[in-house]
């Protein structure tokens, strides 16, 4: 394999190409791990389909368009964690913070606030988001409830968070509050 054309044309590539991905990545990442780690990625699947790709005209271009979205695709996944993580952090807060009693006392007050978010969801929205969120149910599950598609109902639940996202805002509460629902209501 080491020895193989294939292989030696890679290696090549991979020595060529790196350092101008890397920093290709970079400009989006803005961490020097990251944007290696999209790159190294990026050369693993190249790799994974080198046989598919051995007659794409102009590689390079193929490489940076790959990089590009990688990084994209992992900017997506951070911003996801880190706004997953700001309700859980919230939280943890509570028994460090000296107000934790003041926020413990208003918990009965957010599960109000939640229980009129979820009351106000379009109907359809609000049967298809209870039986997901609260009564722990798959897509496919609420589907063959519901007789409906199990894309209708993942079209419900993402129109379901975002209209309960807009609604807790305006009162200030954490979106990661979400995460949370069987705190609130539990089963």
């Amino acid at each position: 394999m080491i020895t193989s054309p294939s292989y030696q044309a890679y290696k090549a590539l991979f020595h060529s190409q790196y350092n101008d991905l890397c920093n290709y990545a970079h400009s989006f990442l803005k961490d020097d791990a990251a944007a290696e780690d999209v790159v190294q990625e990026t050369f693993i699947k190249l790799w994974e389909k080198h046989r598919e790709l051995i007659g794409i005209p102009n590689i390079k271009a193929y490489l940076f368009r790959a990089v590009r979205n990688n990084s994209i695709s992992a900017l997506r996944k951070l911003n996801t964690e880190e706004a997953g993580n700001k309700g859980f952090e919230w939280i943890s807060d509570i028994s460090e913070d000296p107000g934790a009693r003041e926020i413990e006392n208003a918990k009965p007050y957010y599960g109000q606030l939640i229980h009129e978010a979820i009351a106000n969801l379009p109907p359809q929205c609000r049967e298809v988001f209870t039986c997901c969120r609260l009564n722990g149910m798959t897509h496919q599950q609420t589907a063959l409830k519901l007789g409906l598609s199990a894309k209708t109902v993942e079209n419900y639940m993402g129109r379901a968070l975002k209209l309960l996202r807009k609604y807790l805002q305006q009162y200030g509460l954490p979106v990661g509050i979400l995460f949370l629902l069987k705190l609130f209501f539990p089963l």
